[in-house]
C-alpha cells in the first residue's frame, strides 16, 4: 500500500517537472529552459527535480524517448507481411498516437535542437529498411538506400505539414490519404 502511495506521489511529481517544462517550451527554446524555471513552475525544490531526472536535457530526452518507445511498439505490433497488405491501420494508429500526443509534438517540432525529428527519422529509417523493403523483391538492393530516403523523407514531410497546419486532418483522413500515395502515387 504504501508502495502505491509513492508510486503516485511520485508520478504525479514527474507530470507537474513535465507540464512545467511544456509551459516554458511554448514561450522559450530548449536551451533557455532552466531547472530553476521549472521548480518554481512546478512549486518544487532544485533537490526534487534532481531526484527524477540529470538536467532539462534529460528531461527532454525522456519525453521524446516515452514517446519513441510508444511509436516502436505500434509499428512493430504488425509484421511487415500485414503492412504490406494493409498499411492503413498501422499509419492510422501512428498518427492517432501523435494526435494523443497534440501538447508536445508541436513544441518539439518548433524546437529543431530537441532531437525528435532526427529520431523519428532514425527510426522510421531503420525499420524501412530491414523489415518492409526486403519484403519487395522487386527492387535491387543498391536502390534501397534511395527509396528508403523516398519513404522517410515523405512521411516526415507529412507529419510536419499536418503538425504545421494544427492537425486539421484527422487521422484517418491522413492514413487514407498516405496510404493510397503510397500504394498508388499522386495518379
Amino acid at each position: 500500500m504504501t508502495e502505491k502511495k509513492q508510486d503516485l506521489r511520485v508520478q504525479k511529481t514527474r507530470e507537474s517537472i513535465r507540464r512545467a517544462y511544456l509551459d516554458l517550451l511554448r514561450e522559450h527554446s530548449t536551451k533557455e529552459i532552466t531547472v530553476t524555471q521549472i521548480c518554481q513552475l512546478a512549486r518544487i525544490n532544485r533537490g526534487t527535480f534532481y531526484l527524477h531526472y540529470q538536467d532539462t536535457q534529460d528531461l527532454l530526452d525522456c519525453l521524446i524517448n516515452e514517446l519513441m518507445e510508444e511509436l516502436s511498439d505500434i509499428l512493430h505490433k504488425y509484421s511487415p507481411q500485414q503492412l504490406n497488405e494493409n498499411p492503413f491501420p498501422i499509419i492510422y494508429e501512428a498518427f492517432s498516437h501523435f494526435a494523443d500526443h497534440a501538447d508536445i509534438l508541436p513544441l518539439l517540432q518548433k524546437n529543431s535542437n530537441s532531437g525528435f525529428l532526427e529520431k523519428l527519422k532514425s527510426m522510421i529509417n531503420e525499420i524501412a529498411l530491414t523489415e518492409w523493403l526486403p519484403m519487395h523483391g522487386d527492387h535491387k538492393a543498391e536502390d534501397y538506400p534511395y527509396i528508403n530516403a523516398f519513404i522517410v523523407s515523405g512521411t516526415i514531410e507529412v507529419f510536419q505539414v499536418w503538425l504545421q497546419s494544427g492537425m486539421q486532418k484527422s487521422t484517418g483522413e491522413l492514413a487514407a490519404l498516405i496510404e493510397r500515395l503510397a500504394l498508388q502515387g499522386i495518379g
